[in-house]
């Protein structure tokens, strides 16, 4: 598994996906930073009050992508490619965790198809509500799962971002 080059992908994947805020906002369970971090490298909390760079927001963004494709890694029992694991890399950031039934299901070696099938269906609520952008956020990470391997997601990332522009300008009510 290249983790280094799904890391890669995952953070510039999750950076078209998460809104950039360079001030601490309170989100549904604490303050975040940056690109949706609760916490710094060092582990400690965000507080009211802070502020990040840009710069220093990727990087940290890129550090917590590290330690999310790690922790799917070793559940893992069937190799992916770049783009597969950056996919889940990206989910586990969102979500917090990998469902059982999906890890299962990757690791029955089940095709990518139907493993992206499952990834719409993961995670696509907020507050106990269907919610429209977590459903386009779990179709592009299905796309970016069934693509072809390591650069594929570079296409993903240009519809992504494309299309969550489109849904912000055209698919609210």
């Amino acid at each position: 598994m290249d983790i280094a080059g799904s890391i890669s992908i995952a953070t510039d994947f999750i950076a078209t996906q998460e809104s950039f805020s360079p001030t601490a906002y309170w989100d549904v369970n604490g303050y975040a930073i940056g690109y949706g971090n609760h916490y710094y490298e060092d582990g400690s909390a965000v507080q009211q009050g802070d502020t990040i760079t840009q710069d220093d927001a990727y990087s940290l963004l890129q550090f917590y992508a590290g330690q999310n494709a790690n922790a799917i890694a070793v559940q893992l029992t069937v190799d992916q490619n770049a783009d597969q694991l950056a996919a889940l890399t990206s989910i586990r950031y969102n979500c917090g965790t990998i469902t059982t039934t999906l890890l299962n299901l990757i690791n029955s070696g089940a095709d990518p198809g139907t493993v992206g099938a499952q990834i719409e269906q993961t995670c696509i609520t907020s507050g106990g509500v269907t919610d429209p952008v977590l459903i386009a956020r779990r179709q592009l990470e299905s796309a970016l799962y069934q693509s072809t391997g390591v650069g594929a997601g570079t296409g993903i990332l240009l519809a992504a971002a494309v299309g969550l522009a489109l849904f912000i300008m055209f698919g609210k009510k």
